[in-house]
């Protein structure tokens, strides 16, 4: 009886055992199940985020592009007006001559200087647009490489939980030998007695 209640206080520990192992899967297949959902959810989130950064670089390269349009558009307002002023102001009168020459190239040369001037606002202008357009295009490549580095990573679960060690039950020989030495006992009672 000893030995079948000790085996039975075994199998009682070690059911409890693989119970409290049933609940540490049962856990860590919800662990599993939250982190994947959370790290789908964040994927999601990070694809909408990209979005916008690509948005918002296109924006700012629409911005710089009509800035751009606009001060062509007074670059060529500007050229008309010279040149308008240079034909205007081109009548040498009724001089001829060196001296008539000299001052109908007078407005001709100014108009040039302008042109010039004009052309080289515009150039610069282009020029600065298309480093602000870089600059642009790097900070949104920066800002997109840092939204990706959060999730590239799936969730690493780490190993499932262990199995508990279960007790074995009591050996049957312990019984064996208790019964023999309980019959030996008996036996020499009953020789003796």
């Amino acid at each position: 009886m000893e030995h079948q209640a000790g085996n039975q206080a075994i199998a009682r520990g070690n059911r409890a055992k693989l119970r409290e192992f049933e609940e540490k899967n049962k856990q860590y297949k919800r662990d599993v199940m939250f982190n994947n959902a959370q790290w789908n959810n964040e994927r999601q989130i990070q694809e909408i985020e990209q979005d916008e950064i690509y948005q918002a670089m296109v924006d700012q390269w629409t911005q710089q592009d009509q800035k751009l349009d606009s001060l062509f558009a007074k670059g060529d307002h500007k050229m008309e007006k010279e040149l308008i002023q240079m034909y205007e102001n081109d009548y040498a009168g009724t001089q001829t001559g060196k001296t008539a020459g000299r001052l109908a190239a007078k407005s001709a040369k100014k108009f040039g200087q302008a042109k010039s001037e004009i052309l080289h606002d515009l150039m610069m202008a282009k020029d600065e647009a298309k480093v602000s357009k870089d600059v642009t295009l790097a900070q949104a490549k920066s800002k997109s490489w840092k939204t990706y580095d959060n999730i590239k990573d799936a969730p690493i679960h780490g190993p499932t939980p262990i199995a508990p060690w279960l007790e074995p039950p009591k050996s049957s020989a312990g019984l064996l030998l208790g019964l023999a030495g309980t019959g030996i006992d008996a036996w020499k009672s009953h020789r003796d007695g």
